[in-house]
């Protein structure tokens, strides 16, 4: 009997298992302060697995997620480095097969958030400016280099150092932060720094008899400033002199290109 013959041997037909799609991932907010909850939530669609069997791995560079599965919320804590963007990314697994031996995983990004400590940067913003005021080597431009260009402030401010620079030389200068208010909008704020400056005077004004070339003395108050919120960042929008304690006569325009 001849042996029987034995065609070819087609391979075992492997079903096919799309991966998961992302179709989309969603933040509850574009702009976030430290400390505080952003949600994010994603749509993920598979023909074969529920989402409830789905892997979710959230990670972004910076803070923590509480929560599991779609929908978590992301908090970075005080001290994150701000202003900056986080991307938050998220990592799909879908397991199937004898055990789960085989996986299709997908990657998905969130739009960017832009995470401020808005108390922070506004209280650096404010020192910031006040310390390049109070070396009279620094240029009125650059001192005047955080001030927003849509703040008639901007002009003021840089006409009076410039007239501050002209008359008088600041030797010495205290300054204390005191407090910050940003507005429930978060597109404005106001900060107070406790400010004292003691200055030499290098030119006086024809005719002002309280002005004497060389004399010294000292201006003292609170130096009020208001910011605003633009270009996703906080500028310096205007810088007053308040609450002035005794300030001697021939240093009364020390703050200001107009004499008082």
């Amino acid at each position: 009997m001849s042996p029987a013959t034995v065609g070819p041997v087609s391979p075992p037909v492997t079903a096919t298992n799309p991966p998961p799609v992302i179709e989309s991932i969603v933040a509850s907010a574009s702009r976030a302060e430290v400390d505080t909850d952003v949600t994010l939530t994603a749509t993920v669609r598979d023909a074969e697995t529920p989402a409830a069997q789905l892997k979710f791995e959230w990670k972004a560079d910076a803070g923590t997620f509480t929560g599991q599965g779609p929908s978590v919320q992301w908090r970075a804590p005080k001290g994150t480095q701000t202003p900056a963007d986080y991307a938050v990314r998220l990592t799909v697994t879908e397991s199937y097969g004898t055990g789960g031996s085989q996986q299709n995983v997908v990657n998905g990004t969130a739009p960017s958030v832009r995470l401020h400590d808005s108390p922070k940067e506004l209280e650096n913003l404010s020192m910031a400016f006040l310390v390049d005021f109070a070396n009279s080597s620094v240029s009125p431009s650059t001192c005047v280099r955080d001030f927003s260009d849509g703040c008639r402030g901007k002009a003021d401010e840089k006409s009076d150092i410039e007239s501050n620079r002209e008359h008088f030389m600041i030797t010495n200068s205290s300054l204390r932060f005191q407090s910050v208010r940003v507005s429930p909008s978060g597109m404005s704020a106001d900060t107070s720094v406790a400010c004292s400056f003691t200055s030499r005077i290098t030119k006086c004004e024809p005719g002002d008899r309280s002005c004497v070339v060389g004399s010294v003395g000292t201006v003292a108050g609170d130096c009020a400033l208001t910011a605003v919120y633009e270009q996703q960042r906080w500028w310096l929008c205007t810088s007053n002199f308040l609450n002035g304690r005794q300030v001697p006569l021939a240093f009364r325009s020390f703050f200001s290109s107009k004499p008082n």
